[in-house]
């Protein structure tokens, strides 16, 4: 009898954990719920329970499996969201319950509102939105992304697949996907769908996917890009504008799906990017000649001391003037180098050495795949300039 009094016990404390862990949504009495009570409280339920897990950025069971890359975006949004870093206070922002719509499908467009008081003042966080699937008894959680762009137009090129209310820039498309593959056929990695949802550009793309409001961006501009990945599946979410995405920073983003920058030689990987993508919006074919008209270009110049005190020039394009760094130009030479004679494998061991201050393994390795030493490099670099001039 006891021990069945203690199973009980163990059972009553285990059922209040749960109900402490989720229900945390505050509940104004105006709200109109859905007719049935039994729907209402499941729906209460799962909505407790997804913005429970998403706040602690734990595994969240209440999330609709199909639409798990779409909703990952929403809930990377409400990770800590309850924390007041000014105030010291990890709960100081609670989510209420703002409206529940009925929609078709056995859904509903769940709104909530993160919510603190201070000194009499109500401070609103956030404001989110969330689909809600009845599922036999209980309901799952997505983001309205898809809801939100079931109408859009599609242009697929490849695994590349551009989503787009209006019209889209098919020439910029081709540009940005064909770079895309590219980057991607280098680092044999091109498996996989890649969506990108492309709002207008005066429309804010966090809407796209359930973030009404959030205090941190407040004032920043609409130029901004959301990316979730799961499986053989990537998404961006962000504006038209990015067909215009800089081709150097579309290398860092391709390479960087493979392996963190942390873990690459982050100089060497400018160089492959500089290549590739060039710098600012200029080709290698275009700032190759500035590199020249720049630089006086002799037997005599240690490029050494340009390395080591991060020398650079300014360009004046489309971004606006920016600095160039020497060494990203002489870094691109000796990739270009390697590729030819090594392939892009030579290329991959370079950018795997460790970054130090005396840059040992670097010099290492280059000698290893070019004979190109820290005692002979001015020559050697002086060399491949030559050559790349009376390539032209």
């Amino acid at each position: 009898m006891k021990l069945k009094n203690c199973y009980t016990l163990l059972f009553i404390t285990f059922c209040l954990s749960i109900n402490a862990q989720t229900n945390i949504l505050k509940i104004n009495p105006d709200i109109v719920m859905p007719k049935d009570s039994l729907e209402s409280k499941a729906l209460l339920f799962s909505v407790n329970g997804f913005l429970s897990a998403a706040q602690k950025n734990s595994k969240n069971k209440w999330i609709l499996p199909t639409e798990s890359t779409e909703t990952t975006l929403l809930t990377d949004e409400i990770v800590d969201i309850q924390k007041n870093e000014k105030l010291k206070n990890d709960s100081f922002f609670n989510p209420y319950l703002t409206n529940i719509i009925p929609l078709e499908d056995n859904r509903y467009l769940v709104k909530v509102s993160y919510l603190g008081i201070h000194e009499n003042t109500s401070i609103l966080r956030a404001s989110f939105e969330l689909v809600a699937h009845k599922l036999n008894d209980e309901f799952l959680i997505s983001s309205p992304l898809l809801m939100n762009t079931q109408n859009w137009k599609t242009k697929n090129i490849q695994n590349h697949i551009f989503h787009y209310p209006y019209t889209i820039n098919d020439e910029m498309a081709q540009i940005f996907a064909n770079k895309a593959i590219f980057y991607d056929d280098i680092i044999k990695n091109n498996t996989g769908e890649f969506h990108y949802y492309l709002s207008k550009d005066e429309f804010d793309p966090l809407k796209l996917f359930g973030v009404e409001y959030k205090s941190d961006y407040n004032g920043n501009d609409l130029q901004r890009r959301w990316i979730s990945e799961q499986g053989e599946k990537l998404l961006w979410v962000t504006n038209e504008g990015i067909l215009d995405y800089d081709l150097h920073d579309l290398w860092h983003n391709r390479i960087q799906r493979v392996i963190s920058r942390k873990d690459m030689h982050r100089r060497v990987d400018c160089h492959v990017a500089t290549i590739y993508g060039g710098i600012w919006g200029f080709s290698w074919e275009e700032l190759f000649p500035i590199f020249i008209e720049k630089f006086v270009i002799g037997k005599n110049v240690d490029w050494l001391e340009h390395k080591k005190n991060y020398s650079y020039f300014t360009t004046n394009g489309k971004r606006g003037e920016r600095k160039n760094y020497t060494d990203d130009f002489i870094g691109a030479l000796l990739v270009k180098k390697i590729q030819r004679d090594n392939g892009f494998d030579g290329v991959w061991e370079l950018l795997m050495t460790k970054r130090t201050k005396d840059e040992k393994e670097y010099f290492t390795v280059l000698e290893k795949l070019t004979g190109i030493s820290k005692e002979n490099y001015n020559k050697e670099v002086y060399k491949l300039i030559n050559e790349e001039i009376a390539s032209r």
